[in-house]
C-alpha cells in the first residue's frame, strides 16, 4: 500500500510531533471525538443547501486529517470539497468519504487500543508531559506557546510555576525553566 492509499501514516504523524506517539494518540482520539457525528452534520447542511459551510467543515477536515497523517481521508475530503466547489455531484464522493471516516476512526480507536494495552503490558512508564517538556528544553528544542501550554496543562504543577516556566520559555532562558520545572518536583 503506497502512502497515500494508507489510513494512518504513522511514521509521519508521530515525526509531526517530535516523536510524542502518546500526544497522537490523544490528538486522535479529540479527532474522534470531534467528528463522531459528522454524518449528521453534513446531511443536515445538505438538507438546508448551505453548500459553504458544507465546504467548510470539508475543508477543515482535509486539514486536520492531513496533518495528523490520515491520508486516505484527506485525499477523500480534496476529491469532496473539489466537487461542492465545483458544483459537481457529490453523491459518489460523500460516499466515499464517509466511509472513510468511519474506517480511520474505527483504525484510530483500535490504534488507542493496542497502545494502552502495549504501555500496560510492558512494565514501562509512558513518556510523560512533564518528562517530554523536560527534555525538549535540555535538547534547546524550540517549544511553541500551544505546545508548552499543552504539556503544561498535563503537568502537576503550581500555576505560578507554569508562568515562571513560560516566562522562561518566552526569553529562551530553558535552563531558567528546567530548574523551577525540578523545584516543583
Amino acid at each position: 500500500m503506497n502512502t497515500e492509499e494508507q489510513i494512518i501514516d504513522l511514521d509521519f504523524a508521530v515525526s509531526q510531533l517530535s516523536g510524542n506517539q502518546s500526544l497522537l494518540i490523544k490528538l486522535l482520539l479529540k479527532f474522534n471525538e470531534q467528528y463522531e457525528n459528522l454524518e449528521n452534520e453534513l446531511a443536515n447542511l445538505k438538507q438546508s443547501n448551505d453548500l459553504k459551510a458544507y465546504k467548510e467543515v470539508i475543508h477543515t477536515v482535509k486539514g486536520v486529517s492531513g496533518n495528523l497523517g490520515l491520508n486516505a481521508l484527506h485525499i477523500s475530503s480534496k476529491n469532496l470539497e473539489s466537487c461542492v466547489i465545483n458544483q459537481a455531484d457529490i453523491v459518489e464522493h460523500e460516499a466515499n468519504f464517509l466511509n472513510l471516516l468511519n474506517t480511520t476512526m474505527s483504525k484510530i480507536n483500535s490504534l488507542a487500543n493496542d497502545d494502552l494495552t502495549s504501555q500496560e503490558g510492558s512494565g514501562v512508564s509512558p513518556k510523560t508531559s512533564r518528562d517530554e517538556l523536560i527534555e525538549m528544553l535540555k535538547n534547546n528544542e524550540f517549544v511553541t506557546p500551544d505546545k508548552l501550554n499543552s504539556l503544561l496543562d498535563d503537568c502537576a504543577i503550581a500555576e505560578n510555576d507554569k508562568q515562571e516556566i513560560v516566562n522562561a520559555v518566552d526569553d529562551l532562558d530553558y535552563p531558567e525553566a528546567l530548574n523551577v520545572i525540578n523545584r516543583s518536583a
